[in-house]
C-alpha cells in the first residue's frame, strides 16, 4: 500500500513538472514587443538649455519603411545623398527638467516605444558636458531600454546639431558614425569609448574619462553644392566628469601607444636620408606601463614595441640594413614624440589620462595610500621616460632603388 502511494506522488510530481513546462513554452514572453511596435534608435543626444537649465533630448528613429525602399537604391539614404526617397531617420525632440522626464516626455506625441541597440550613439552637447556628465551617465546606466556598451561622445555645440546631418554612404547616419568610431579607433586615430569605458574611468579615483568629439563641417559634393558632413576631431579630457580640455590628433594617438590600444594603422615618419616622409603601415604593436619609486621620486616607464612593414619610400638609396635601421629609428622617433606630446598635454591639463597612478599602485600599495588623496597635486612633476623598440619586417619586392643617387 506504501509503496503504490509513493508511486502516485511521483506521477503526480513529474505531471506537475510537465505541466509547468508546457505552460512556458505557451504563454510567450510576457514583456515581449513586437517590431511594428518600435522606434529604433540610432542616436540619442544630450544637450542642455543654458538659460533654464532644461535637459534637451532628441531621438534619431529610423524609418523602416524608407530603409526597405532605400535598399536598392543609388543614393546615400539622406537628404544630401540625393537617393529620391527622403532621410531614413526621423528626429524627435523633447524637454524636461531631468532627464528621464524629456525621455517620458517623447510619449506625449510619440507614437512607438523607442528601442536602444547596442551600437546607439550618446551625444553630449558642450554646454551638457560642461555641466557634467554624471546625470548622464547614471540615467543611461539605470534606465532599463539602454545599453552600457552603447557609445558615448561629445559634440563642439549642440549634439541635436550632430544628429540632424545626413550624410555618407549608410541608409541611417547613426550607424554610419558608429562605424566610423570604430574605424577610427581600429586604426588608433582617436579611441573608441562606451557608456561602460567611461563608467570605469569615473569610478577610479585618478584616471581621467575620454571620449571622441564630434564637429560639423561643409564639403563640396559631386554635384558641386556644399554639403555638411560629421567628423572625429578631438578627444575629450574630463576632470571627475566635467570637461576640462581636449588632445589633437597627435595627442590622441599618443594616448593610444600608451594605453596600448594601438593594433594597426599608418605611421608618417621622417626619411633619415632627407628624401622627405616615409610611411610605414602597423601589423602589430604592445604597450606597458610600469612605476618606479626611489628615494621618493616617482619614475613612470612607458615601453612600448611595434612591428610594421615598410609601404612607400621615395628615396633614391638602396635599402641596406643600415638604413633600415635608420628608419627604424626615425619610427621609433615619432612614435616617442606623439607619446611625449600627449604626456605633455596631460600635464599641461593635471589629467592622469594614460592611468600612471594605477602604475604606481600596482608597484607598491601602501605607498599609494599615502599619495592617492595628493595626486592630483603630485601628477604634473612626476618624470615620464618613453622607450620605444621598431621593427621594419618587410619592404616589399624591391630594396634598390629604381633612380639610384647620382
Amino acid at each position: 500500500m506504501k509503496d503504490l502511494k509513493t508511486k502516485q506522488n511521483k506521477r503526480m510530481l513529474i505531471l506537475a513538472i510537465l505541466f509547468i513546462i508546457y505552460s512556458g513554452f505557451i504563454s510567450g514572453c510576457w514583456d515581449s514587443r513586437e517590431l511594428n511596435q518600435l522606434g529604433i534608435s540610432s542616436g540619442v543626444s544630450f544637450d542642455t538649455d543654458p538659460k533654464t537649465g532644461d535637459k534637451l533630448m532628441a531621438y534619431q528613429t529610423v524609418i523602416p519603411s524608407k530603409v526597405r525602399s532605400s535598399s536598392g537604391s543609388s543614393g546615400s539614404g539622406g537628404e544630401q545623398g540625393g537617393g529620391g526617397m527622403g532621410p531614413a531617420v526621423f528626429l524627435y525632440h523633447t524637454r524636461g527638467k531631468t532627464w528621464i522626464e524629456a525621455l517620458g516626455n517623447y510619449y506625449l506625441n510619440g507614437d512607438r516605444i523607442q528601442f536602444f541597440p547596442d551600437d546607439l550613439l550618446n551625444i553630449c552637447g558642450t554646454e551638457t558636458a560642461k555641466l557634467g556628465l554624471y546625470s548622464v551617465i547614471q540615467t543611461i546606466l539605470r534606465f532599463p531600454e539602454t545599453r552600457p556598451n552603447s557609445y558615448i561622445m561629445v559634440a563642439r555645440g549642440k549634439g541635436s546639431d550632430i544628429l540632424e546631418v545626413l550624410d555618407g554612404i549608410e541608409t541611417i547616419q547613426g550607424i554610419g558614425v558608429a562605424k566610423q568610431i570604430r574605424l577610427s579607433a581600429s586604426f588608433a586615430h582617436y579611441p573608441e569609448v562606451t557608456i561602460l569605458d567611461f563608467s570605469n574611468r569615473l569610478i577610479s579615483k585618478t584616471i581621467a574619462p575620454i571620449c571622441p568629439i564630434l564637429d560639423i563641417f561643409e564639403d563640396t559634393g559631386a554635384d558641386g553644392k556644399k554639403i555638411k558632413r560629421v567628423d572625429i576631431v578631438g578627444t575629450a579630457v574630463f576632470k571627475k566628469d566635467k570637461i576640462i580640455g581636449e588632445l589633437n590628433k597627435q595627442e590622441s594617438r599618443g594616448l593610444l601607444w600608451g594605453i596600448n590600444k594601438v593594433k594597426k594603422g599608418i605611421i608618417l615618419a621622417d626619411a633619415p636620408d632627407g628624401s622627405g616622409k616615409i610611411t610605414l603601415s602597423i601589423i602589430r604593436a604592445k604597450s606597458k606601463t610600469k612605476a618606479e619609486l626611489i628615494d621618493g621620486n616617482i619614475n613612470i616607464i612607458v615601453e612600448i614595441t611595434e612591428e610594421g612593414n615598410l609601404t612607400e619610400y621615395n628615396g633614391k638609396q638602396n635599402l641596406t640594413d643600415k638604413l633600415i635601421k635608420q628608419i627604424e629609428k626615425s619610427e621609433a622617433k615619432k612614435i616617442e614624440n606623439d607619446v611625449r606630446a600627449a604626456v605633455n598635454k596631460s600635464f599641461e591639463l593635471n589629467a592622469d589620462v594614460f592611468g600612471f597612478g594605477e602604475a604606481v599602485h600596482r608597484k607598491d600599495k601602501k605607498i599609494w595610500k599615502d599619495l592617492a588623496s595628493r595626486w592630483e597635486e603630485i601628477y604634473p612633476d612626476i618624470n615620464v621616460e618613453i622607450k620605444v623598440k621598431t621593427r621594419i619586417n618587410e619592404v616589399g619586392d624591391i630594396n634598390k632603388a629604381i633612380i639610384p643617387q647620382q
